[in-house]
């Protein structure tokens, strides 16, 4: 399971959260997360997508990078064909959670090397998402906690507080945990939390993730450098309930 650390911290956060129940879920629908790389949306949200689609409110996700970093030096698996091959796990991964292929964007950013505002291709990757969900008019952004140290996750929840001031529709900004349990400041987080109890997707949300081999197997044998989910960070699709934090 979870280290003892992010176990209490989790507790904590829970015990001051207020119910995400289906009144509040709708009110914040449509929902558009936004996914560093390919499983963190079913590590961080999964029961929220398989919640949202249960009920019929078609959440969307878009990924920011092409995940290609996470297993370098192979020869057998360069990073076109990873990359190729990590989005279809995500394709699989989210039909599963309840999400089709039309509801999907890949941004496409190179693994590991997030653009920053004020760059030209931030600026177009910022007016390719509004344009791909503004017909949506989403309500609601989920996007990584800031406090998460890789920069990845960081860029996605910039991008993501960007998007909120595009939008016509002025979504609220959520973020979600994946990295971020191992971090004490997140215990004493002045932030209003939200808690969905998603007992009834821990399953599917396990299904989910295995769909990513690469990131959840030995698949690739043959890297330099290998990156596989850690057991503790697994155990986050068998969380009873998914904590969110509401972004000031």
């Amino acid at each position: 399971m979870v280290s003892a650390t992010g176990h209490q911290t989790w507790v904590k956060l829970q015990e001051r959260a207020t119910p995400l129940d289906r009144r509040r879920l709708e009110a914040l629908s449509p929902i558009l997360v936004i996914a560093p790389h390919q499983d963190d949306e079913t590590l961080g949200c999964g029961g929220l997508l398989a919640t949202a689609s249960q009920l019929g409110l078609r959440p969307q996700v878009a990924f920011l990078t092409d995940g290609a970093a996470s297993h370098t030096g192979s020869a057998s698996w360069p990073a076109e064909r990873l990359a190729k091959t990590r989005r279809r796990e995500a394709l699989a991964a989210l039909s599963l959670l309840g999400v089709p292929r039309r509801d999907i964007c890949f941004l496409g950013w190179t693994d590991a090397q997030p653009y920053r505002a004020g760059e030209a291709a931030y600026a177009a990757t910022l007016k390719r998402l509004a344009h791909w969900i503004t017909p949506v008019q989403p309500r609601s952004l989920w996007s990584p906690w800031p406090g998460e140290k890789h920069c990845d996750h960081v860029a996605a929840g910039e991008l993501a507080a960007d998007l909120a001031l595009r939008l016509p529709s002025r979504p609220l900004c959520m973020d979600y945990l994946v990295w971020g349990w191992a971090e004490p400041d997140l215990a004493i987080a002045q932030a209003r939390v939200w808690a969905l109890t998603c007992s009834q997707t821990i399953d599917v949300r396990r299904r989910a993730l295995a769909c990513h081999r690469t990131q959840v197997s030995n698949l690739i044998a043959d890297a330099e450098f290998s990156f596989q989910i850690p057991a503790p960070l697994a155990a986050l699709t068998q969380r009873p309930v998914e904590v969110y934090l509401e972004r000031r």
